[in-house]
């Protein structure tokens, strides 16, 4: 009798020489036996062996101990999956024939097919063009995407930080297998032209694609897959900018870059900075005190992986600035990598500082050479004999350890022979000073020239030791040892010399010394796969993680020789987010487990060119460029005038055009304008958690929102819209522009052709899939409102929206009157124009009357303007407001979203009542003549036409504010409509206005232009019912408050759907998508109200302003059959919700 067999199950090998032994004793030659099958075939192949084996592991791992009957069952299952094998075989047998087509077919059917996303639709289509590849790239493409996939699958449920950094790699080697074949994908994919598949961007968007796909319903075959994936990676930026001479746009951009500096942002980086060194040092003192055990960094004193700061935040809000500032108070290494073709001149177009072009050669290149050691005995005139070291053998450590270390060396031996501390501070300063002038460009180029050839140098010496894979690995001692010491010993003077130069900066920094800063601007470019190594991708890490490496090797080196501290700086525009922003699982080496995360540094000021802007010479200058491109990030104030819009354009849509399909680009248009804030939210959800962190790292990246905070360990983050004209025009250029396929200028004749809906159409049924249920949660109604304001503006200006882009973007930005704003949200019947017009006039007639005999302005030319294209919110509730802060709001064209907690009113809209054309005096005219001190001459500047005398009689604009009042708003979302009590609280007049600074500093107050609000719009969004007097959806008129007895002039508008209410949605075709928006709002909110804990202190029994009896215990509705025990209310009494319609 045979013995038993006895199988080990938890070892790979013996379970698969089991197998091989069971096949061998049915035919020995059977195992053997090479198979010739097609690439498809081996992809069906594969993918059924995969769907097989995951679907016995799971009923192996969830249904323990087996039963007979599941035995049986996994027995009979085998038998139908060996006969789907034969089937599947015999299909190929049938079509071998045609071995080049590989094409799976898809039969979908119309419903399935439209029950895709917009994206999944394009991949559907896309697809069936496969087979236009060769076999090669075919078999790249499906192999690694086969693996990639499989492993993502069986590892979905791990979130350990090592099956997540496998995932990683894998995704790494399928763009790989993309890079290699990208030409020709590219005649598939025209997008992918513009794509760099090495990016950390590129990694997660895979990564996001990829949970979309294996969460969804819908099954989809490899190729539909592929190409889905494919059509996520995301593209670089299309740049407009152009210029006939390049070395004058490079002299323009030089000369900003070298402007004075404006804000606090580098004094309040090295307050970070020095902050988390106290910290992490105390922490590491702290557990250095609680064990005997040395850490792994041979007692650093640290408690982080390695000193570093990664600077991420939006593009052009000053990053680069800030860190060449760092080097006029501390030492400062700085380098810049753009990337380039091999034969490309760097170019101004790309970026500015132009990137060190060497180091990209450096870290691109395959491979390297240098004459053999004996070919200096070669006979005269022979070429010398070349060693060859191909690239691909040598790991990134050695690669980016002898980066570092040749560059340390080269610069020690610069400083060595320079006479002084100061002296070698001022070559420092030279190396970083980006003036446009050949000499400064030919040091830079020359000293990196020689940085490169000190690298190359210590890979040919340490190439012995570099053996990938060893941990640590054994060449950051030999390449940086010697270096760090030699530019240590150089710089520490310096340190000491600018500690007492700069000692007020430093007394007002609390600290005796800086650290020395090495900066790599543009750092992701370090990250450059050579594709022979592709393969290798599964074990090794790349350039950018291998520099962390490095400087962690150069924290244990400070502990150990008491050497100058280096502290890192990472920043990137580009692709900064998403590569820089991970959780700390994803983050380093094992080691850098243990340790704290390096906070990311995100403050970089805003709005800091402002002082440098003239004074106003009017009202209406509002809406000149020079006006509106002082507000926000200094990109704007340094950009030509000519193509000023188009780059801003293309800043925002990360291309030239707006994709009007794209949901992460419509959701930045209408963030630009309706003040919209990510923060993506867990809530158990990891895919949708993955497509909100991916909108929101490519809105940093690509389209302008500035990311707000980073969480401590990197795992969250949140991103605001704050108020940017300049992003906010060019939003609305885009929206209020023809549709792309419909080319021309749009006169408000055919708003059909308007790009407004399909925006407001991919908004809405796309984007605020991806932002997830709880984007607006509670704001629904609010949100609403601030789309209507925004369209009864855009509609006022529509017809105005002629000539070229610059043209165009100057009307957007010119104020509208209040009437016809009003005109816009409501169709009135002649009693409610009537008020609207008497309020609106009594304060114009008031203004007159103020401004005396010495103005200009007639009483016809007084009119109610408003100015604003865009809305930003208050952190804080208010209990009154500036009429100064509304002319500061109004000059900006921003509207005000009040906090969430604010009560009486949702929103202010600034009013200026006067004449656009009256003209302003500054009391610091001097003062203007030196705020262009940073501008470039002749074209780049049009200061000179700022400086026209001022008229003798005009007014000082502080004085303007007595000029000030505001239009509020309340919406409301409810089935019912509002009551009338509730319509006329006090609160709903707004926040009195305190008087004006100018008539404080006097001591002696005047009277407001208004006590209130000039009107209040109610917004009754959520109820169609009418009023029942009138059978009108709107309404205007005059009352009293019921409270204080204030005076409220007040427009209520019941309803979306009635042509009445918002005429402004039908001008713009948006009627359609705001009800789909109330919809979709309403179906979540109307149950919500019956889900909610009663408030100890506020509730229908207990309010602090309501003169009656605190009713105490829980409240029944009369119509309950049990009341015993109870206070019992009247349905009135329950909430707002159930009030009855009004009655007035």
């Amino acid at each position: 009798m045979t013995p038993p067999v006895r199988l080990s199950l938890n070892n790979y090998n013996s379970i698969k020489q089991h197998l091989n032994d069971l096949i061998e004793a049915q035919d020995e030659s059977i195992s053997n036996t090479p198979q010739d099958m097609s690439t498809n075939q081996k992809t069906e192949l594969a993918n059924a062996a995969h769907y097989v084996t995951l679907a016995i592991r799971r009923m192996l791992s969830d249904t323990v101990p087996l039963q007979d009957a599941h035995k049986k069952a996994i027995h009979s299952f085998l038998d139908d999956v060996f006969e789907a094998l034969d089937n599947q075989a015999a299909r190929h047998d049938d079509t071998s024939s045609d071995t080049r087509r590989i094409m799976p077919t898809s039969s979908r059917s119309a419903l399935e097919f439209n029950n895709l996303s917009p994206t999944r639709q394009q991949a559907a289509k896309a697809s069936h063009s496969f087979d236009q590849l060769t076999p090669e790239a075919q078999n790249d493409l499906t192999s690694t995407f086969s693996t990639m996939s499989s492993f993502y699958i069986a590892a979905a449920s791990e979130t350990t930080g090592s099956k997540q950094k496998r995932l990683e790699r894998l995704i790494l080697v399928f763009l790989d297998a993309v890079e290699e074949h990208q030409h020709a994908l590219a005649q598939l994919f025209p997008d992918l032209t513009t794509v760099n598949p090495t990016t950390g961007e590129c990694s997660s968007n895979v990564k996001d694609a990829l949970e979309h796909l294996y969460k969804s319903e819908i099954t989809s075959p490899d190729w539909e897959r592929i190409a889905y994936v494919l059509l996520r990676l995301p593209g670089r930026d299309e740049q407009p900018l152009r210029a006939d001479n390049l070395g004058e746009l490079e002299s323009h951009f030089a000369n900003q870059l070298r402007r004075n500096y404006r804000g606090d942002a580098p004094f309040r980086f090295l307050q970070f900075v020095l902050e988390v060194n106290r910290q992490r040092t105390k922490q590491a003192l702290r557990a250095a005190s609680r064990t005997s055990i040395p850490d792994d960094d041979s007692q650093s004193g640290f408690n982080a992986y390695l000193k570093m700061t990664s600077l991420v935040q939006s593009s052009g809000t000053g990053k680069t600035r800030l860190v060449l500032e760092l080097g006029k108070v501390a030492p400062l290494l700085y380098t810049c990598l753009r990337r380039k073709a091999p034969d490309e001149r760097p170019s101004v177009v790309d970026g500015y500082p132009l990137g060190d072009t060497r180091l990209y050669t450096y870290f691109s290149r395959s491979k390297i050479s240098r004459p053999t050691p004996n070919s200096a005995s070669a006979t005269a005139g022979d070429a010398p004999v070349l060693d060859i070291l191909d690239l691909s053998t040598v790991s990134y450590d050695l690669q980016v350890a002898a980066f570092v270390g040749g560059w340390f060396q080269t610069l020690a031996t610069e400083l060595r022979f320079l006479p002084d501390s100061q002296a070698k501070h001022k070559y420092l300063q030279k190396l970083n000073d980006f003036d446009g002038a050949d000499s400064t460009a030919s040091t830079r180029s020359k000293f990196f020239m020689d940085v490169v050839r000190a690298a190359e140098d210590l890979i040919w010496r340490y190439r012995p030791l570099d053996q990938r894979g060893s941990v640590p690995s054994q060449v950051f001692g030999p390449c940086l040892d010697s270096p760090a010491l030699a530019l240590s010993e150089q710089l520490q003077p310096v340190r000491q010399w600018l500690a007492q130069d700069k000692a007020e900066t430093y007394r007002s920094l609390g600290t005796h010394e800086l650290p020395v800063f090495v900066a790599v601007d543009e750092c992701v470019e370090l990250i450059i796969h050579n594709p022979a190594r592709r393969r290798e991708k599964e074990s090794s890490n790349d350039q950018l993680e291998s520099l962390r490496r490095a400087f962690n090797y150069l924290l244990g080196l400070e502990s150990r020789q008491k050497t100058a501290s280096f502290w890192l700086v990472l920043l990137s525009t580009s692709t900064g987010a998403a590569t820089l922003i991970k959780p700390k699982e994803l983050q380093g080496s094992t080691r850098a487990l243990t340790k704290e995360v390096m906070p990311i540094f995100v403050g970089m000021g805003f709005d800091v060119l402002r002082s440098e802007q003239g004074p106003l010479r009017s009202p209406a200058d509002v809406s000149t460029l020079e006006h509106v491109r002082s507000y926000g990030r200094p990109l704007w104030s340094s950009l030509h005038d000519n193509s000023f819009w188009e780059v801003a354009q293309a800043k925002l849509f990360g291309k030239r055009t707006v994709d009007e399909a794209s949901s992460v680009v419509c959701y930045n248009v209408l963030a630009s304008r309706l003040a919209l804030r990510l923060v993506p939210v867990h809530d158990g959800d990891t895919a949708l958690f993955g497509e909100q962190k991916t909108l929101g790292t490519q809105s940093i990246d690509r389209h302008m929102r500035m990311l707000e905070h980073v969480a401590e360990d990197s795992s969250s983050f949140s991103i605001n819209a704050p108020s940017e004209p300049v992003l906010a025009v060019a939003a609305a250029l885009a929206m209020l522009s023809d549709s792309p396929q419909l080319p021309g200028i749009s006169t408000g004749q055919n708003s059909t052709s308007l790009a407004y809906a399909k925006i407001m159409k991919t908004f809405t049924t796309q984007s605020l899939a991806a932002l997830g249920p709880h984007f607006l949660k509670g704001t629904g109604g609010e949100f609403l409102t601030r789309c209507i304001m925004m369209a009864a503006c855009d509609a006022v200006k529509l017809p105005l929206l002629q000539g070229n882009l610059a043209n165009r973007a100057s009307n957007i930005s010119r104020p509208v009157e209040v009437g016809a704003f009003i005109h816009k949200l409501a169709q009135l019947d002649g009693t409610s124009q009537k008020a609207v017009t008497e309020r609106v006039d009594a304060v114009c007639s008031l203004v007159h009357q103020r401004l005396g005999a010495n103005s200009t302005a007639n009483k016809e030319n007084v009119q109610a303007w408003l100015n604003f294209s865009h809305f930003d919110e208050l952190p804080e509730v208010i209990a009154d407001i500036s009429p100064d802060y509304l002319w500061y709001c109004w000059k900006r064209g921003v509207a005000i979203q009040m906090a969430h907690k604010q009560p009486g009113i949702d929103g202010i809209i600034p009013v200026f009542v006067g004449q656009l054309s009256s003209k302003f005096v500054s009391d610091a005219i001097q003062e203007s003549q030196a705020r262009s001190d940073g501008d470039a001459p002749g074209i780049w500047s049009s200061s000179a036409a700022r400086m026209a005398p001022f008229d003798a009689g005009a007014i000082h604009e502080c004085e303007v504010a007595r000029q000030m009042t505001f239009i509020a708003w309340e919406s409301k979302f409810r089935k019912d409509a509002l009551g009338g009590e509730d319509a006329s609280k006090d609160a709903l007049t707004g926040p009195p206005l305190l008087p004006a600074a100018c008539d404080a500093s006097k001591g002696e107050p005047s009277s407001q232009l208004t006590k209130f609000g000039l009107l209040t719009v109610l917004t009754d969004l959520g109820t169609e019912q009418a009023f029942q007097d009138t059978r009108l959806q709107n309404r205007a008129e005059t009352i009293t408050t019921r409270g204080k007895g204030h005076q409220l002039s007040r427009l209520w508008i019941r309803g979306l759907s009635d042509v009445k209410a918002y005429p402004c949605l039908d001008d713009l075709e948006i009627r359609e998508q705001l009800l789909a928006l109330r919809t979709g709002f309403a179906d979540v909110r109307v149950y919500e109200q019956y889900n909610l804990n009663p408030h100890p202190l506020w509730n229908a029994g207990a309010k602090p302003d309501e003169m009656k009896s605190v009713v105490e215990g829980p409240l029944l509705l009369s119509s309950w059959p049990s009341l015993a025990g109870s206070s019992v209310i009247s349905l009135e009494q329950v909430g707002s919700h159930a009030e009855p319609m009004d009655q007035s």
